[in-house]
């Protein structure tokens, strides 16, 4: 059996993993085969499962509420903690934004930035057709956050630690004070139905590599500097690695149930084009 698994840069978890090379060799010992694929955009994991192109992605929480949304029937394998301290909204220092009301934003839409920008916008009884989204990410945000050619930058790590070093930037809000932030590994349901064991295995190696990076912030982090093409340094990698818990929790009720909450959040701030119900929860 082979097993199709997608891998991209904002999500540390698979992209370490399929960069230390060990899953192969598991996979062998169960006469299971791994295929890798990489991509760059996250946000668009759902359509690489609805091709049959990948059985396994991992993604923010607002990919698979996105993907069920254009009708993927999506199963949910395992998540991360919380991550309370990975994103921020970030503004020049000397500006002071008292309404997000017609400013132009930058943010990676698709993402969990979605459901943290919901809330922001939900707080000043504001919706998506408010503001103006940008998708420009990296050091070409915090230019054009500089040069003024944005109002203010929804920053993820390891960007939003570089960004914070910048003496002209301050942070406005921080993601965990408004969602709860998580990393999600997902699938489609009738992969997961087919295959019970063969992702319950999935979710076990996750962990596996959870506790290593965790064990290893040094090696994970020169992993990502040889393999994404940043000015992220090493120092700086570590430092986001460290900072961020380490674990990969089987899906359970209560991520269901935070799920649902976040779709109707994206629903009410215009984000989703229509409501969407979860399916209940069904263990592997």
């Amino acid at each position: 059996m082979e097993i199709r698994v997608g891998s991209h840069p904002s999500n540390l978890s698979l992209f370490i993993l399929r960069h230390r090379g060990v899953l192969e060799s598991a996979a062998a010992a169960r006469g299971l085969r791994i295929a890798w694929t990489d991509y760059t955009q996250g946000a668009r994991s759902g359509e690489w499962l609805a091709r049959g192109e990948l059985d396994v992605v991992g993604t923010g929480s607002t990919p698979p509420l996105n993907a069920q949304a254009s009708g993927l029937d999506v199963a949910y394998l395992a998540s991360s903690p919380p991550r309370d301290a990975s994103c921020a909204l970030l503004a020049k220092r000397e500006r002071t934004l008292h309404s997000l009301k017609g400013l132009r934003l930058s943010a990676m839409i698709g993402s969990f930035t979605d459901h943290f920008l919901a809330r922001l916008l939900q707080k000043q009884q504001l919706q998506r057709s408010d503001i103006e989204l940008a998708d420009i990410q990296g050091e070409a945000a915090l230019e054009a956050l500089l040069a003024g050619e944005i109002d203010g930058w929804l920053a993820i790590d390891p960007w939003l630690t570089h960004a914070r070093k910048h003496e002209g930037i301050a942070q406005l809000a921080s993601v965990g004070d408004e969602i709860v932030n998580r990393s999600l590994f997902w699938t489609r349901a009738d992969w997961v139905e087919r295959y019970p064991h063969a992702a319950e295995w999935v979710v076990e190696q996750l962990q596996h590599n959870d506790r290593w990076i965790e064990a290893h912030p040094l090696q994970a982090a020169q992993l990502l500097t040889q393999h994404i093409n940043a000015t992220v340094t090493v120092d700086e990698w570590q430092t986001v690695l460290r900072a961020r818990p380490w674990d990969v929790l089987p899906a359970s009720e209560s991520l269901i149930a935070e799920q649902q909450q976040q779709a109707d959040d994206l629903f009410a701030a215009g984000f989703l084009p229509a409501a969407i119900h979860l399916q209940r929860w069904k263990p592997l």
